[in-house]
């Protein structure tokens, strides 16, 4: 039995983010470019750990996939085990997983881990590196007004111009949400960071999964002024992408559609995850909405000297241009 057909059933054992599911890996990766190490013991799968393997140019990496916010090792815990139990089975899982990473013939190994993965030292004493990051998560959406307390006065203020400003708030197919969400890029001069072909390709196992959705705010002069597209799985509705179509930035509606977002995970009972940004204002943005800054980490290993010569240069470089 293949590790992906073993993974097919692990998923059916324990919470696995919608980010680590096969259909979305499948969707994002295609199902060549994708694969996951198991951590079995006794014929039971204890940990499985899905992985995205790419060439760039002549270098080999295992790294964070597109629109993907984590993967990382899934643990499979007893229930009610204790935390020293649960830390020493972790131990020994990191420490395969570390084995066998340093004998897949890779140049780098880069991926982010769910906030729920709280113990990265068994990688640092197998010689990995660490940079932590954050997302912004509202645990708890039961009480719609609790959640609202806990908003800024200015995003108050900016909800209600947005909610003024708003003549509907509907679902877009995927085509014209494609061409709408291009053009927050264009004008800035860039391309937008996904293909449209990617974009199908989620859209459509997403929607065949019941588990996303495209919602945008239409104004007065019926214009699509912002918009977005949520993901969720049992536990989180994520804001995977979306953002003020740039002529209509000043109507504040995005806010407003941020607030629709989480009132879609109210409906469904689960948490909301901003995902998160290490871009300052953006940051302060998601704090606005009372969403607490929770620690994540993206883990790595470089195993080609040469990556390293050509990181140390951009540093140089950096350095000198300040």
């Amino acid at each position: 039995m293949c590790n992906k057909t073993k993974y097919d059933k692990f998923i059916k054992t324990t919470y696995v983010p919608i980010y680590s599911q096969p259909w979305w890996l499948d969707a994002i990766c295609g199902k060549d470019n994708w694969d996951v190490w198991l951590y079995e013991k006794g014929g039971n799968i204890l940990a499985a750990m899905p992985y995205y393997h790419e060439m760039r140019g002549s270098w080999r990496y295992i790294t964070k996939a597109p629109l993907t916010q984590n993967n990382g090792i899934i643990f499979l815990h007893d229930k009610g085990s204790k935390l020293q139990k649960r830390a020493s089975m972790e131990e020994k899982i990191i420490d395969a997983a570390s084995k066998w990473l340093d004998e897949q013939s890779i140049d780098l190994y880069e991926q982010q881990y769910m906030h729920t993965f709280n113990n990265w030292q068994p990688f640092f004493w197998n010689g990995f590196k660490c940079v932590l990051r954050y997302s912004y998560i509202i645990e708890d959406t039961s009480d719609m007004e609790r959640v609202k307390e806990n908003f800024s006065a200015k995003l108050r203020n900016d909800i209600k111009k947005g909610e003024r400003n708003t003549s509907s708030v509907e679902a877009l197919d995927r085509d014209v949400f494609y061409a709408e969400h291009e053009k927050i890029f264009k004008k800035q001069d860039l391309p937008c960071p996904f293909s449209r072909d990617l974009w199908n390709r989620l859209f459509d196992a997403c929607s065949e999964h019941n588990s996303g959705t495209t919602l945008c705010v239409k104004n007065h002069d019926n214009q699509i002024s912002s918009l977005a597209y949520f993901v969720w799985d049992e536990r989180y509705v994520y804001l995977l992408m979306g953002g003020s179509v740039p002529e209509f930035s000043n109507e504040n509606t995005f806010s407003y559609l941020e607030l629709k977002g989480i009132g879609l995970a109210h409906e469904k009972g689960l948490g909301f995850d901003f995902e998160g940004s290490m871009i300052k204002r953006i940051a302060k943005a998601f704090r606005d909405f009372g969403a607490v800054p929770t620690p994540y980490y993206r883990i790595r290993k470089i195993f080609n000297p040469d990556i390293i010569k050509m990181e140390a240069q951009q540093e140089i470089n950096r350095l000198r241009e300040v």
